[in-house]
This record gives structure tokens, C-alpha cells and sequence, in this order.
């Protein structure tokens, strides 16, 4: 009798320890999930503001007619804000809404809300006539003009 108890308390005490294990496991592997995307969105979120960023300044430093393209993938939806020394990244992640900021030397007040997951490409011109950012599916054309007493470093 005294063996046969000891075997049941020992098959409880296993039963309940698996479940417990599996009910912690479960809830430590979630957050790291959660934390993991967020780091990749976040990845993809700076790779992009920098690409954005360089492309702008190259075109910027290269004069009128200067074209450059960039691009890249986000997991996230995504919203683009530029103003006059600043270009700004906002994603909705599970923490809430983070910012990824890249410095210009030259920017406009202008931006894009609202894009959806994918890869862009983002096209910067100086054609001359005009400022403004444009959407065309999948493409982002940033168009500069700055003022004529700007002058253009070489």
C-alpha cells in the first residue's frame, strides 16, 4: 500500500509540474516574440530613415537635375514626416508608437501617413520646379527645391 501511494503522489506532483511548465513557457516565449519583432521593425524602421536621409542629402549636395534612389523593406505600417532638419519614422509597435529620427541639412515640412507593410523605393529629384512628397504605390518620390539663397556645398 505504502509503495503504491508514494507512485500516485509522485504522478500528481509530475502531472502537476508539466503543467506548470507549460503554462510558464508559454508566457516567457510571447514577450520575447513581441520583443524580437519590435527590434526588427525598429531595424528596418532606422535602416530606412538613414537611406531616406542619405538619398536626400546626395541630392541635395549634387544640385538641380540630381536623382537618387533608395530602397527597402518594413513589416510595419509605417507614417513619414519630414520637416526643415528632420526626417521622422513612426511605427505602431506593441509598446505603442516609436519614433526613428535621421538628421538633414536640408528638409521641407511634408509627410505621408498611413503606408502599409512592404518594400519601397523612394525616389529624390531636384527637378526644380517644385517641393513635395508623392505616393504611387510602392513608390515615394521626394521632390526638393531649395531657395535660391541656399547655396549648394560641393
Amino acid at each position: 500500500m505504502r509503495g503504491q501511494s508514494a507512485v500516485e503522489y509522485l504522478l500528481i506532483f509530475s502531472t502537476m509540474l508539466v503543467i506548470f511548465a507549460a503554462v510558464t513557457f508559454g508566457q516567457m516565449i510571447n514577450p520575447a516574440q513581441e520583443a524580437g519583432r519590435d527590434a526588427l521593425y525598429l531595424s528596418q524602421a532606422r535602416s530606412a530613415a538613414d537611406a531616406i536621409a542619405g538619398a536626400m542629402e546626395s541630392v541635395y549636395a549634387n544640385g538641380p537635375g540630381a536623382t537618387k534612389s533608395v530602397g527597402f523593406p518594413i513589416d510595419q505600417s509605417w507614417s513619414l514626416q519630414l520637416t526643415e532638419n528632420k526626417l521622422t519614422i513612426s511605427l505602431e509597435l506593441s509598446s505603442g508608437t516609436q519614433n526613428v529620427e535621421s538628421n538633414l541639412r536640408y528638409g521641407f515640412n511634408c509627410n505621408l501617413q498611413n503606408l502599409s507593410t512592404g518594400t519601397y523605393t523612394v525616389i529624390v529629384e531636384w527637378p526644380g520646379d517644385q517641393e513635395n512628397i508623392v505616393r504611387a504605390n510602392y513608390n515615394i518620390y521626394i521632390r526638393i527645391q531649395p531657395p535660391e539663397e541656399i547655396e549648394v556645398e560641393d
